[in-house]
């Protein structure tokens, strides 16, 4: 597992926009502790102080939960003194919380200064020029990059732009790989075919004749086009071919939450999940494509005014795990290759993945896509909710 090091604050602000996948404008960004170990980094928009006090005790109250040995408290301002209702308010809130105030740092104008510090100078401190800083070159060699604001992580999972070449044709393969998904789940197609129940053939319940469903074909069709794509083996006209597979199968729920399981363990366990599936996923896409479990144990939060994300356990040394950071890039560019007909169970998949990761600004993003797509997408809800009040991942609903 790649190491991240710094050497001080000057690096520590740095890497935020890093953290976090965004530069944070009009922004307090809270930096938890633990020990030496990075915890959860939670950013609030700049508010006014008749709504500081109300925002600082909402964030404290989730810190609360997570332990932190110390915290930091960083504003990043266009203007001088915006970010300091908030800024103070959470001092205060902290203080009364017997959270530890390790440093309060304000960024502006290429600058940092420390408050409350008397050997930060008045003028403030030039930022360390990134390409000198090799926590920086350390986080884009692993293939990160700061986006330009929250709004821009949309750009990342929007549906395929509906004047794009291809765009009729994927919707049309889309709801016809769904119509025969449905059709050979039926009765109908059991006789049709002389399988088996497609539930049975499903968990792998064969009459010993050597016959399957037409059921069982097309989820073996879907979960060697999931292992494709999480192996990272499926690009350009390669991915876009297998699209139907990919996307269709996961207006089942079964199917959808099998998956969701896989790649996030935990929410559900694979143990709630058919073992025929979970064989069938054993072969087809491979143990090595199923997710390690995120090290640290905090839980990610997404409020309306609150985006954070979990960076992984550091023990002694500052240490980041990228190794889910390759599998969200495959499903976001899986999200921009589907129609917005077909997209909401996907960005679902995707917000289940980010949220599990501890990506809470991620997790909003594509969850409340899905929602402006598909206002009673359950899942979705579910997940938006749970980012509200701070939740751990739960079982898919």
């Amino acid at each position: 597992m790649p190491k991240i090091t710094l050497s001080g604050s000057a690096e520590l602000l740095s890497i935020i926009p890093f953290q976090l996948g965004f530069a944070p404008i009009r922004s307090v960004v809270i930096v938890c502790f633990h020990g030496r170990r990075l915890g959860m980094i939670a950013r609030l928009d700049a508010v006014p102080q008749a709504h500081a006090a109300t925002a600082a005790s909402q964030l404290v109250a989730t810190l609360l939960g997570e332990a932190p040995t110390s915290v930091a408290v960083v504003g990043f301002e266009e203007r001088a003194g915006e970010t300091m209702p908030l800024s103070d308010s959470l001092a205060a809130a902290l203080a009364l919380a017997h959270i530890d105030l390790r440093e309060r740092i304000v960024v502006r104008d290429g600058r940092w200064f420390g408050l409350g510090c008397d050997c930060c100078p008045a003028e403030g401190t030039l930022l360390p020029d990134p390409s000198r800083v090799p926590a920086v070159a350390d986080f884009v060699a692993l293939g990160r990059s700061v986006l330009d604001g929250r709004d821009a992580l949309e750009t990342l999972v929007a549906p395929l732009d509906p004047t794009a070449p291809r765009h009729d044709l994927l919707a049309q393969a889309i709801g016809d790989w769904q119509d025969r998904y449905d059709w050979a789940g039926t009765d109908e197609a059991v006789r049709a075919l002389g399988g088996v129940p497609a539930a049975a053939a499903v968990a792998g319940d064969h009459d010993g004749t050597g016959s399957s469903s037409a059921r069982e074909f097309l989820v073996e069709e879907s979960l060697v086009a999931w292992g494709g794509l999480l192996r990272g083996e499926l690009v350009g006209l390669g991915l876009e071919h297998w699209v139907p597979a990919l996307v269709g199968v996961l207006r089942d729920l079964t199917m959808r939450d099998a998956l969701i399981a896989w790649v996030c363990p935990g929410t559900p366990t694979l143990a709630r999940i058919d073992p025929g599936i979970v064989d069938r996923m054993e072969v087809l896409l491979g143990p090595e494509t199923r997710s390690e479990p995120v090290v640290a144990a905090e839980p990610p939060c997404d409020s309306a005014e609150e985006t954070r994300r979990l960076a992984a356990a550091l023990a002694t040394d500052w240490e980041s795990a990228d190794a889910h950071r390759f599998v969200q890039s495959r499903l976001e560019g899986l999200c921009r290759l589907t129609p917005a007909a077909h997209a909401a169970p996907l960005l679902s998949v995707v917000a289940s993945f980010a949220w599990w990761c501890g990506d809470g600004a991620r997790a909003r993003v594509a969850a409340e896509l899905a929602l402006r797509l598909e206002p009673d997408h359950r899942l979705s809800r579910l997940i938006v909710h749970s980012l509200d009040h701070g939740l751990r991942p739960r079982v898919p609903a």
